[in-house]
This record gives structure tokens, sequence and C-alpha cells, in this order.
């Protein structure tokens, strides 16, 4: 009890989960008691709501707590960039009766999943700096830490490619009349972006490697570092990297992936087949990578 009203009072994280418990309790209580989805006013009260427990989950980051405000401000722009982006992708990928409109919803979606996806670059790239230098990122894959935001980095390739797909391949095939149904290539652009989130969880409860010499020396290194590389591992090691027989040949499959993801859609395959070329790239971009070093 005494741990609990010390993290709960006296840490930030521990204040932002009171604030968060409390809020998502009277969010609760607003929509069971109210026809939220009747009424525009009603609908921005809900808004309002949701965008309180975002700054909530600001508040209570790593970033935060490393800087005064630059870091509250950049990870709560940088989760609104992902939730609205994501957020609206989910409901009309899962939720869409038919394709009608889709004209309608693509011209005003697609430059707003742009700009989304510009602020979450832009904010990622800055918040990364705040934990690690990003002369050192190679190092970084010696840790659990690293390997994490590796794979997130590599999740997002493939989705950029279905991203392109039904934001403009898709609409200029709905412009001529064409017949394509975009609602799966919607849901799997949403899995592999689940994938991506999955990474996000597991960085999320890793130690964040400010030095990654002390990270290294006291809590070791990846067990899937360990498995790919022969090498010693010393604490003040850094990582090197060549190209050779191997890695350039992921590194070649990787793209035969890439171009397959377009090739399938092109050839009017199903959205799964694209999907699984997409795995296999990150699975092959990934094993390049780890094969590429020395």
């Amino acid at each position: 009890m005494l741990t609990m009203q010390n993290v709960l009072g006296g840490f930030e994280v521990g204040k932002a989960w009171n604030v968060t418990v409390i809020l998502a309790l009277f969010f609760y209580l607003f929509v069971s008691l109210f026809p939220v989805l009747k009424s525009k006013v009603l609908a921005g009260i809900s808004l309002a709501f949701t965008f309180i427990l975002l700054l909530a989950l600001g508040w209570a980051s790593h970033a935060a707590s490393l800087t005064e405000w630059s870091g509250f401000v950049v990870h709560s722009l940088h989760f609104l960039a992902v939730t609205v982006w994501v957020g609206i992708l989910l409901i009309v990928g899962w939720c869409s009766k038919n394709q009608e409109n889709w004209l309608s919803y693509l011209k005003w979606f697609t430059p707003l999943a742009i700009g989304c996806f510009l602020t979450i670059m832009g904010t990622g790239i800055y918040l990364m700096t705040l934990v690690i230098d990003v002369n050192e990122y190679g190092d970084t894959w010696m840790l659990p830490y690293g390997q994490a935001l590796l794979l997130k980095h590599l999740t997002i390739i493939p989705v950029l490619f279905f991203a392109f797909i039904n934001g403009f391949w898709i609409r200029r095939k709905l412009q001529r009349q064409e017949q394509i149904n975009p609602i799966p290539w919607l849901k799997f652009e949403s899995i592999l972006l689940f994938f991506t989130f999955v990474s996000t969880a597991v960085l999320g409860q890793q130690e964040p490697p400010h030095s990654i010499e002390i990270t290294l020396g006291g809590s070791g290194s990846s067990a899937v570092f360990d498995y790919f590389y022969s090498g010693i591992i010393d604490p003040s090691m850094h990582v090197q990297f060549g190209l050779n027989t191997i890695s350039t040949m992921f590194f070649i499959v990787a793209i035969i992936f890439m171009w397959l993801i377009l090739y399938s859609f092109r050839k009017k395959a199903p959205a799964s087949v694209s999907f699984f070329m997409g795995m296999f790239c990150i699975l092959s971009l990934y094993l390049g990578l780890i094969a590429s070093i020395q």
C-alpha cells in the first residue's frame, strides 16, 4: 500500500494514471447515458474527453519526464496524429457496410493521412533523439529496446505500400469505374499497423538506453541479437556494418517482395497475398540488416 501511495501520489506517471482512470469513468458514464451518435454537440464533448485522455497519456510518457514541456507536447502531438490516422482507418476498414461514397471519403482522408504521417515522422524522430543518439542507432540493436525499435521502423515500410494502393491506386480505379472492393485492402493495412503497435508496446516495456554501454553492462544484450551475432559482445563495442553475399541476397529478396506487393494488386490477387508479401519483406529486410553486422 505504501508503494502504491508513493507511485500514484508522487510520480508523474501515477498522477497521470489517476487522471486517466477518473476521466475514463466519467467518459463511460457519459456515452452510456446520452445519445452521443445522434448529436453533434454530444459528439464534440466526447471528442473533448478523448483529447484530454490523449494529453494524459502524453503527460505520463517518458519524453515528458525528460523535458519540461517539449517532450509532453511532442509526444501528445505524435499520439494525436496516430489516433486520427489509424482511428479513422480502423473504423472505415472494419465497420463499413459497403463501398459507396468511397471516392468522397478518399478525397478528404488521403491528404489528412499524409499530414498525420508526416507529423508522426517528425515527432517520432524528435522523441527518438531524447532516448538515443541517432549516430548510435545501430548500437541499440544489441539491446531488446533497439530490436523492438528496428522492427517498429521496418513494419512501416509495407504500410506505406498499402497506403499508396488505398489512397491513390484504388482511387484511380474507382474513377475509371473499375470493379474493385477497397475494404479488404484497408483491413489488411490496419493489420500491418497492428504489428507496428505490437513493436511499440514491446518498446514501452524496455529500459530506454540513454547510455548503451551502461544498459548493456547491466541488463545484457538481446537474446535475438545473441542468436545472430557470433562475435564477443562487449559493453563498449560499436556495431559495424558491411555488405556481404548473404545480406545482399536478403536485400534483393526484400526488394522483390516490395515489388510483389504492387504486382499482386495489379493482377487482382486477394489483399491477403500482398499482406504476406509485406510480412516477408519485413523479415527479409531484418535478416539483411542483421546479416550485414560485422
